[in-house]
């Protein structure tokens, strides 16, 4: 049985025959298929659009120097966005960054049987490959724009570099194995779990390793970093890398192991479809058996590199165990949460695993034991795929139910109407309306700046205030489930104009109105004479306080400068009584400076927590100051003198 058995064979499998060209060819359409079909039906949110921005950004020339933010506030290297930046060049449209990203995953599930196919023979090929191609979380990790979802081709060529390289003593691929680590580590921090995994190769197989290539792979993964180093260097020597952990104290346990077999065998994928879904009996059993099946793989390969190592399927399964184990092993130590995307690069290494115990159960059995195996690895691989397409259905119909969110095909739908508005109005620009103005920081203008590429955009927090430009102009409102208590919408719905209503579901998400020049409602009442600020903003009326649920609703009308400071500006209002006491108050950020444009009208709308024993005749002293110094912005009189920090509006009774 040792001499002939396939796992430690130090033969490698001849040309394939025409069935395994069939075979390895359907398991790549059934792979692309899951990965790339419906783009549209995929997740889309803030961090997608930032890094589609930066992308987009970079495919037009402006090289991005970092990528985004990390979960810490550590800026990400930006090797993700120029890659994204590939595809976008040709077709810059978001579909072309989403196909891209089921287009390298499908070219892992190749590179895992070419890899499983050259260590252990074509059935263990056959099903990891099987496994790759049809796993919940290897599909959905493949089918949406996120940088860590460019990891399993660049795991795999690091894995093969390792096998070539420590195993058949073929020295020039440490280099393709060096190379592949320093851009996985750059696509995204988890994969610098692989690095302790290196290390450990280079001691155990050291008589194998020709250090000379191991300078030349360092040096070029290296020379892959240079750009984001020197940013780093200019970012601290400025000051600019504050980090924080979000724990206050590191932190010991195991959940780094378990989400490493959890991301193979599909757990944890039901909150994306909500609370109300449930995957089918069968794929909840398969999810089980596929978790069995990696722990066999995990003792077969121990067993082997202990019994057997001379012989070279032994120790490359030794590798693809460290490969497993050495991510999971990095995060049992942490600061942050672990998260299971965090596992991405070792998933191709337990699907490997699996491949090789089930090629090592089929050697030398016989025919009907085969054939009892491959519909038991079949019946698994396809109530996985179940569970997964259920899922999708379940999204298809409710994609608000869970963590799925709005999909892309929706947002798209509303910035393509955004666009055609734009275009058949002759507006000069579309407006972003919804929960906050920062892309940096909210989810709203980081979803659709880049869905608007190319067009002039500018955000508007519409739980804050509506802007009306003195040109025509498209605003495209967000989801009314995020409106606060101030928020302005009905400002902009009382407007006439072109409307067009995407709904989500059956529910109206997104809203694309045309707005005539000069849209701006007037105010309830005028001031006598506008309130200039030393700012050049003009205070030109309110709309008075209107009684809502424990507070009053505060309109403040005001017009932006031709030539603002582009500072960050809030509006303070201090609700005063009769005898000039203040009783309440109620600051916010205003629009902010730096979108400021001619002949724009904003008008700020505020919460104010009433008091109910508040002496009448009420009044309301308002004013800016700059944020965050508080520094006030005074009040100029009709010599542009500084007259006082405030003005007070009487509202009577």
């Amino acid at each position: 049985m040792a001499a002939t058995d396939a796992q430690a064979s130090d033969t490698r499998p001849g040309r394939p025959a025409a069935w395994e060209v069939a075979a390895l060819l359907a398991l790549l359409l059934l792979a692309g298929v899951a990965r790339m079909a419906r783009p549209d039906l995929t997740e889309f949110k803030a961090d997608e659009g930032r890094l589609l921005s930066l992308a987009l950004a970079t495919s037009d020339g402006d090289i991005a120097r970092h990528g985004i933010a990390s979960s810490v506030g550590f800026p990400n290297a930006p090797l993700s966005v120029w890659l994204y930046a590939l595809p976008l060049t040709v077709w810059p449209h978001p579909y072309a960054a989403t196909l891209f990203t089921g287009l390298l995953n499908t070219l892992a599930v190749a590179g895992v049987y070419w890899l499983a196919r050259r260590t252990w023979g074509v059935p263990a090929a056959l099903a990891a490959a099987l496994l790759l191609a049809t796993g919940p979380w290897a599909i959905l990790f493949s089918r949406k724009i996120w940088a860590q979802n460019l990891l399993p081709l660049f795991a795999v060529g690091w894995g093969i570099g390792a096998v070539l390289a420590f195993v058949e003593g073929r020295r020039p691929f440490v280099a393709l194995h060096l190379l592949c680590l320093a851009v996985a580590a750059q696509i995204h921090p988890a994969a610098v779990g692989l690095a302790p995994a290196t290390l450990l190769f280079l001691v155990v197989f050291r008589r194998r390793v020709g250090w000379g290539w191991v300078l030349a792979g360092g040096a070029l993964g290296a020379l892959t970093a240079v750009p984001y180093l020197a940013y780093l260097w200019g970012e601290w020597r400025a000051g600019g890398l504050a980090v924080s952990t979000g724990q206050a104290a590191a932190a010991v346990s195991l959940d780094s192991l378990r989400l490493a077999l959890a991301i193979t065998a599909g757990h944890g994928i039901e909150p994306l479809a909500g609370a109300g879904f449930a995957l089918p009996p069968g794929a909840v059993v398969a999810r089980w058996l596929v978790v069995a099946l990696v722990l066999a793989g995990i003792v077969f390969a121990a067993v082997q590199a202990a019994r057997r190592w001379p012989r070279p399927g032994a120790q490359a399964g030794f590798i693809v165990l460290v490969w497993l184990l050495a991510p999971a092993l990095f995060f049992v130590w942490h600061r942050t949460p672990v998260y299971i995307h965090y596992f991405i690069a070792g998933l191709p290494a337990a699907c490997l695993l699996v491949g090789a115990v089930v090629g090592a159960a089929l050697d030398r059995r016989r025919a009907w034991a085969k054939a009892a195996v491959w519909a038991a690895l079949l019946l698994v691989a396809g109530l996985q795929l179940a569970g997964w397409l259920g899922l999708m259905r379940a999204v298809a119909a409710q994609p608000t139910a869970g963590g799925f969110g709005v999909p892309l095909g929706s947002k798209l739908e509303a910035a393509d109407a955004a666009r055609h508005l734009l275009a058949a109005s002759g507006a000069d620009e579309v407006l972003l309306a919804g929960d906050g103005a920062d892309p940096q920081t909210d989810d709203f203008p980081a979803e659709f700046g880049p869905l608007l590429h190319g067009l002039a955009v500018r955000a508007v927090n519409l739980n804050a205030e509506a802007v009306f430009p003195a040109g025509a102009a498209v605003v495209l409102l967000g989801d009314p489930a995020a409106d606060g208590p101030a928020a302005a919408r009905d400002l902009y719905t009382a407007t006439p104009g072109e409307v067009v209503a995407v709904a989500v579901a059956g529910r109206e998400t997104y809203r694309v109105q045309a707005l005539p020049p000069a849209a701006a409602p007037p105010p309830a009442v005028a001031l006598p004479a506008p309130a200039l600020l030393a700012n050049f903003v003009h205070i030109v009326g309110h709309n008075g306080l209107r009684r809502a649920a424990s507070g009053a609703v505060w309109d403040l009308h005001w017009r932006t400068a031709d030539n603002p400071d582009p500072a960050d500006y809030h509006i303070f209002n201090h609700l005063l009584d009769a005898t000039g006491a203040r009783v309440a108050q109620a600051d916010g950020a205003a629009f902010a400076a730096r979108q400021w444009r001619a002949g724009d009208t904003v008008i700020s709308r505020f919460f104010v927590p009433l008091p109910p024993d508040a002496q009448p005749p009420l009044s309301m002293r308002v004013g800016m100051y700059r944020f965050p110094s508080l520094e006030s912005v005074p009040v100029l009189d009709a010599a542009a003198n500084p007259a006082g920090e405030a003005i007070v509006i009487e509202l009577g009774e």
